[in-house]
């Protein structure tokens, strides 16, 4: 019988771009498909490059089957199953990140169990074809039917480059206008930059399965408290407002989202470790559940220490995550999930350059009790958990339903010196007030601190109604959530064992805060599809955020503070992508943003009619793709208004903080490529390269924290027999550290300071899967990742003022870092 086969060599760009994707839960968002019926050896082509998913199949059978035709925007498994119809075949779970197709067992004692490798399999009479091997490693692929411009994270990528216990920061750093800054080593501790595009962390969305998150105070994210790289499948970056169903607080930045890892069909256990630098060591236990009749399960659990590069810098942290999906019909899938993370640190500021020059380059924290920088005074703990149960249905042959309910929960608990940075000990002393706020006594020698709890609670609900047409597809969904926030702090005398300190006002309490933050989005999406390789994605999206502020006593003005605010938008978008040639597609979005104000506006006093941030969104672009290339370029433009931003003013007798005023507005604006070559025997060469700009109105000061270019640029290799190699660099341009700054009247302008210099590191990992040791090792994988492999400690960014005099801090690159890492899968 004869079978066809395709070569890696002579594979399309299309098919090579790999998701994580389960048979029966898939890790890519839906996609436009228009596969007219055929010879099913032809048409899975034409669906491996539409989906840019890997199959295998019997190529015996393939040459025999017809498929049906598929039309209309889906996951790519439902796409598939569609394609599958009348063929005799159907997905029968997925090896080596390949779906594998079969011919459909004719009763369940006959299902062919999934007792062998891939490696195996081929070697049998089945003549399995693969379509999609090459590029498996790439940082990121872009997909044909993007409507804004997106980077898929692959999982073989995560698995290859990103040691097991690192943060999300780690796995995300090499993407299009991406900048991710962590001064403690890679994955280590949390990232004190996040920035996309020019956008910092909390003015873009991040979600996990498609679930929003974020704190309450301005929807920052402290990475090291989520989730470690082990646990996650995939993550994709869309750098856009994304269209009406994009559900989030803060879309018009971008959605940085990650996926949970699919559990496994078949059983085992996989044992995981990292020793290296800084005296690191993690060690993590995965069980596989396989496919039994509660569903397929996976229990993953790490446990981890490092000194971290900076002195005096330890952490640990522990993280556990649990998840089973249940088919409970063919065309219905439940999905339970949790995740539970502590950590804890001892938490740095940043340095000055006297005290780098001084203490060495990596300096954090000092020894010395006498002092505020002691790092015993500067203990953090964060404790997170995200929960989820979720139901995905088919209701008919046109009408689809998926519903998550979930619960998210944030706990910040910690003790610091009124400044970690300060080394001085003329900045000493603590004084003691009565109930009538006056003094009486002071201690000049004794270090000044505070106490403080952060603590908030998420529960909410994602629906999604999606109908399907020949031409059109609807989705009507609702995302709405509620947020208990409780937080707490107060002065205290950490050379008397943190007791607390009574000021001027009688009370030791900095603040006392209780918030309730209600959110509610329905939105209404259309998919047409007016001629063949177009769609067009009109939509409107309706989001209220209702703020109920309750202060016994405000963080800024120490006085009590009652008061509610409510801020609403209707956001329409537009998006179409034209498919052009089969490997060759254009498109175009215009979207309106919206951002309720920060936390931070209320702590300054009575809000009175402050109005919300508004973004209008404009981006065009284009993929190409063929056996050979992956190119992507785009441009966007971006019209922020009522930008509140953060200003640096001196307070007397309490020295630098940050106030937030309105800065009228910003203008961001870019351009993007990203592109990928096949060399061929494995290897591949990955970069991409931005320019980007984002700059007050009518004015010449560029926002702080947001470099004119970044770029990323490697070499990837990796072989079938097991071994893979990477080295990747990434140049971050020049930036600012601060916006504003105080005149001589004190008042606020608008002014930069502190300019960064551009800067080069580079990441090697190398390692090899061994596969079929002996009847009880299934895979053994030894591998090395090196970090900032020419050890570049240039300073990189700004890290504030010290509270006493108000000198400049910074941070500096982490240095050179070699982790050794093994996994032992069994059996």
């Amino acid at each position: 019988m004869q079978s066809f086969s395709f070569r890696l060599s002579s594979l399309t760009l299309g098919l090579c771009g790999v998701s994580v994707l389960s048979a029966s839960h898939a890790l890519a968002a839906p996609m436009h498909f228009a596969i007219p019926a055929g010879p099913l050896n032809q048409t899975v082509v034409t669906f491996s490059r539409q989906s840019a998913q890997q199959v295998a199949l019997d190529s015996s059978l393939a040459a025999q089957a017809t498929s049906a035709p598929v039309y209309g925007t889906m996951e790519p498994d439902v796409a598939l199953g569609h394609l599958l119809q009348g063929t005799g075949l159907s997905v029968d779970g997925r090896q080596k990140n390949m779906l594998i197709l079969r011919k459909t067992p004719t009763a369940p004692t006959k299902a062919k169990p999934h007792t062998t490798s891939l490696k195996k399999e081929v070697n049998t009479n089945e003549h399995i074809t693969v379509l999609g091997r090459a590029m498996r490693l790439s940082p990121a692929v872009v997909p044909l039917d993007i409507t804004e411009p997106t980077s898929r994270i692959q999982s073989n990528f995560i698995n290859n480059n990103i040691i097991p216990l690192a943060s999300v920061d780690d796995i995300i750093k090499f993407q299009p206008s991406i900048w991710t800054q962590n001064p403690n080593g890679p994955g280590m501790g949390k990232a004190e930059t996040m920035s996309l595009r020019g956008f910092q962390d909390g003015q873009y969305n991040m979600t996990y399965d498609g679930i929003p998150f974020g704190d309450s105070s301005d929807l920052h994210h402290t990475t090291s408290s989520l989730f470690i790289s082990h646990f996650l499948g995939e993550a994709q970056i869309d750098r856009g407002p994304g269209t009406a169903s994009t559900i989030g607080n803060a879309t018009f930045g971008g959605t940085v989202g990650f996926r949970s890892k699919t559990p496994p069909s078949r059983a085992g256990v996989q044992l995981y470790g990292t020793y290296g630098s800084f005296n690191t060591r993690a060690g993590g236990l995965e069980l596989d559940s396989g496919k039994t009749r509660f569903g397929k399960a996976v229990l993953d659990m790490q446990h981890e220490e490092t000194d971290g590069y900076l002195t005096n810098s330890y952490e640990k942290r522990s993280n556990i995550m649990f998840k089973d999906e249940i088919q409970l019909a063919p065309d219905t899938q439940l999905t339970i999930q949790t995740t539970y993370n502590k950590e804890w640190q001892y938490t740095t500021q940043g340095a000055t350059l006297a005290e780098y020059d001084r203490s060495g380059k990596n300096y954090g924290l000092c020894n010395d009790p006498s002092r505020q920088c002691y790092y015993g005074y500067n203990p953090s703990t964060y404790t997170s958990d995200f929960s989820y149960i979720a139901l995905k249905t088919r209701l008919n042959d046109w009408l689809s339903l998926q519903n998550s309910v979930y619960t998210t929960g944030f706990e910040h608990e910690y003790t610091e010196s009124t400044d970690a940075s300060e080394t001085s000990l003329a900045a000493n002393g603590v004084t003691f007030y009565n109930a009538a706020g006056k003094k009486v006594a002071k201690y000049a020698d004794d270090i000044p601190g505070k106490y403080a709890d952060a603590h908030f609670r998420n529960y909410g609900d994602t629906l999604n109604l999606t109908a399907k047409t020949h031409y059109v597809d609807v989705q009507l969904g609702v995302w709405a959530d509620v947020q208990k926030d409780r937080r707490v702090s107060y002065a205290v005398d950490l050379s008397k064992g943190s007791i607390p300190v009574p000021g001027k006002t009688g009370s030791a309490y900095s603040y006392n805060i209780t918030d309730t933050n209600t959110t509610l989005q329905p939105f209404l999406e259309l998919d047409i599809h007016p001629m063949r390789g177009m769609t067009i994605k009109p939509g409107i999206k309706y989001s209220y955020f209702h703020r109920d502020y309750d202060a016994a006593l405000n963080k800024s003005t120490k006085k009590p503070l009652d008061a509610t605010q409510t801020f609403e938008s209707w956001q329409p978008s537009i998006a179409i992508n034209q498919r052009i040639l089969s490997q060759w597609s254009v498109y175009g979005q215009v979207a309106r943003g919206f951002l309720a104000p920060p936390i931070s506006v209320f702590q300054v006093g009575n809000v009175g009619n402050v109005k919300p941030e508004t973004t209008m969104n404009y981006q065009v672009g284009s993929v190409y793709r063929d056996k050979k290339w992956m190119l992507a370029a785009d441009a966007y433009y971006i019209n922020f208004s009522n930008y509140i931003a953060a200003a640096q003013i001196n307070v007397p007798s309490v020295g630098n903080t940050t106030t937030y005023v309105n800065s009228g507005g910003a203008i961001y604006k870019g351009l993007e490529v990203e592109a990928q070559y096949v060399i061929g025997y494995g290897l591949s060469l990955y970069g991409n390269y931005s320019v980007n700009s984002a700059k007050y109105k009518h004015t010449q000061v560029s926002v702080a924290s947001s470099p004119n270019m970044l770029a990323s640029f490697g070499l990837l290799y990796e072989n079938e027999k097991g071994a893979y190699f990477s080295i990747i660099g990434k140049y971050v341009g020049k930036h600012w550290g601060l916006d504003s700054t105080t005149n001589s009247s004190g008042n606020t302008q608008f002014a930069n300071q502190y300019k960064i210099g551009s800067n080069t590191t580079a990441d090697l990992a190398m390692g090899w899967r061994i596969h079929n040791i002996g009847s009880v090792f299934r895979e053994i994988t030894p591998s090395l990742k090196i970090g900032n492999l020419f050890n570049n400690r240039s300073v990189s960014n700004f890290a504030g003022n010290q509270n006493y005099d108000g000198t400049p801090l910074y941070w500096r690159n982490p240095g050179r870092s070699v982790f050794f890492n093994l996994a032992v899968t069994m059996p």
